[in-house]
């Protein structure tokens, strides 16, 4: 898809007259016949060319006799991002890194700062590591660099800031990720850049002159390999060894290596028509669900954050009627009426996604 498609989608149509239906016809409605689920709930990225699979054909059986090797890999990797190899390390998903980093700098009685929203695995892995995790609301569009600063002591050993933040969309600038990082020199600050393609600004390059930053990367999202579960960290030469020895020497697979290796392959071309084409829904879906009295987050990544109100359940339930399968968090303190959309990447599904909104918001009416 070029970006000259992308552009090409159709805008979207003025609202029509809605019908005060009550909400709960949503659950009595009878399914709608759709080929396949269009599964929008966890921000997969493009679907790879079938044609990609030939990396593996070609590979010849040694591919899976033998262990992996992430070497032809990181080298590609360090010389797209213009590092030296001791500089970076490729892991099973920008997860294993979280968990390698966790088990390497925190230990009961450490504490790890982290965006309240954000990425779960934070929490998680912090658990199993014995660390405290204490969280930093950051609920408005700006980064909270203030209440972090004001945070910082001495048992702070891991400081977290996703950006694009997960669930969110929203960013941090170099100027707080710098100040983060320099008045907190004893501690690892993770910059989780895992959405970072689809971002204004990549910060990776302006970072690598600070010691204690720790970039994650990932192949699961703009890619499109999130089966592969291929990621990437980068960091200073003591971080990443650091990383190395708190992970096995084998955690990605051979094939999966293979894949991610294909895809670089395959040049930016195919990248930029992805992000430009995502970037586009993302500005026509906000103006469609701003139309319907929704509140859609400015975002910068492949999705949008959408507050709804009371109509957050029975509008997921009826877009699943539909086939269209969308993320809900109703255990997540101050989440619990927002769902999280995924932008499809093709003007196909985005146009169904399109339509299953206009069925579903239609048929509820005004948010009473």
């Amino acid at each position: 898809m070029t970006a000259a498609a992308a552009s090409a989608s159709p805008p979207p149509p003025e609202p029509g007259p809605v019908s005060r239906i009550d909400p709960e016809r949503a659950y009595r409605r009878a399914p709608v016949t759709a080929p396949t689920l269009l599964r929008l709930d966890a921000n997969e990225g493009p679907l790879p060319p079938p044609a990609i699979l030939a990396a593996l054909a070609s590979a010849g059986p040694d591919l899976l006799r033998r262990y992996p090797d992430v070497a032809a890999l990181e080298a590609a990797l360090a010389g797209r991002l213009g590092v030296p190899l001791e500089r970076l390390v490729v892991t099973a998903g920008a997860d294993e890194a979280i968990d390698r980093a966790c088990r390497a700098f925190l230990e009961p009685g450490r504490v790890m700062l982290v965006p309240e929203p954000s990425f779960d695995m934070f929490d998680r892995c912090a658990a199993l590591a014995g660390g405290t995790p204490v969280r930093v609301p950051w609920w408005g569009d700006t980064f909270p660099l203030e209440q972090f600063l004001e945070r910082l002591d001495a048992r702070v050993s891991l400081i977290v800031v996703v950006s694009p933040n997960n669930p969110t969309g929203s960013v941090a600038t170099l100027a707080d990720v710098r100040s983060l990082a320099t008045r907190a020199p004893n501690a690892l600050l993770i910059l989780d850049h895992v959405y970072v393609e689809y971002a204004d600004a990549d910060l990776t390059a302006a970072v690598r002159d600070l010691p204690n930053v720790l970039v994650l990367r990932t192949f699961s999202k703009a890619w499109g390999l999130a089966g592969c579960r291929v990621g990437y960290a980068l960091g200073s030469p003591y971080v990443i060894g650091v990383l190395r020895a708190a992970g096995g020497p084998y955690s990605v697979a051979a094939p999966s290596v293979a894949l991610a290796l294909a895809q670089l392959e395959r040049g930016a071309d195919p990248l930029r028509a992805h992000v430009a084409r995502v970037r586009e829904e993302r500005r026509l879906l906000t103006v469609r669900l701003t139309a319907y009295g929704l509140s859609p987050r400015a975002s910068q990544a492949n999705f949008l954050l959408v507050e709804c109100g009371s109509r957050a359940a029975v509008l997921r339930a009826d877009l699943a009627v539909g086939g269209v399968v969308v993320r809900d968090f109703p255990d997540r303190p101050g989440l619990e009426t927002a769902l999280r959309v995924t932008l499809p990447g093709n003007a196909a599904d985005f146009d169904r996604l399109c339509e299953a909104l206009d069925v579903a918001l239609a048929a509820q009416g005004p948010e009473r």
